[in-house]
């Protein structure tokens, strides 16, 4: 009952597969696991659906804002009595997370496994496996290199994590708090039985073999939680 009073509202914008699927009927292309976290902010250009493609397994945060064209033209016809359009095709490619409040202009090219920070203006192309941020979007470095970023931070911030925890709540978080974590504690021999938290972790982006597989070949800095924990309660002396 809920849903459907919040589609009457909302319309297309009620959820991302309202939204997606209006996008599709209006003709624009749309990849498999495209996700819209924030419909009813987002604005997307249907005004010429033949000029947005958007690929697969597409994270968007929102308010999102993606253009084909846009009226500074209307300026132009002001003063000079000329229409000088401007309608481009704007490409978003795969595995593309675009990050909070990010305005994609008309014409914007954005390769494959790329992240886009936060309130970034995009224009032109974007190259694949990069990471793209500021106004206007500059690459800010590799994938690779954000890979290596990010997993070098994993166990600082997971036990920074633990630490405001127990300072908020007077008691160490249970296993399921720590489902971005889970990989610093998690090996073969403890792959089942995980927490329902941790399995949406590992289904997400339709890869979760190739993400068991990882754990089965890379061996995780603790057997166990509990190894994990005792690490975090040496560190505080």
């Amino acid at each position: 009952m809920f849903r459907l009073i919040k589609r009457m509202i909302l319309g297309h914008k009620s959820s991302s597969d309202d939204y997606i699927c209006f996008l599709r009927n209006k003709g624009v292309t749309v990849g498999d696991n495209v996700i819209i976290y924030r419909p009813f902010n987002t604005n997307i250009d249907t005004q010429n659906p033949h000029l947005l493609k958007i690929g697969n397994d597409v994270m968007m945060t929102g308010p999102v804002t993606i253009l084909t064209h846009d009226y500074s033209w209307s300026v132009l016809k002001k003063k000079y009595g000329v229409v000088f359009g401007k309608q481009r095709k704007t490409v978003i490619g795969n595995n593309v997370f675009i990050g909070w409040g990010t305005t994609i202009l008309p014409g914007a090219n954005i390769g494959d496994n790329v992240i886009i920070g936060a309130n970034a203006v995009v224009s032109g192309r974007v190259e694949s496996d990069s990471v793209y941020a500021g106004n206007p979007a500059k690459k800010v470095m590799s994938l690779d290199a954000f890979y290596a970023r990010r997993r070098d931070s994993q166990l600082k911030e997971a036990v920074a994590y633990v630490s405001e925890y127990k300072a908020r709540f007077g008691e160490e978080p249970p296993v399921e708090e720590l489902d971005e974590y889970f990989y610093l504690f998690t090996n073969s021999d403890n792959l089942v039985n995980l927490p329902p938290q941790f399995v949406t972790k590992l289904k997400l982006m339709n890869n979760d073999a190739e993400c068991c597989d990882y754990i089965k070949n890379h061996q995780s800095m603790f057997r166990d939680y509990a190894s994990f924990l005792k690490y975090c309660q040496d560190s505080e002396t």
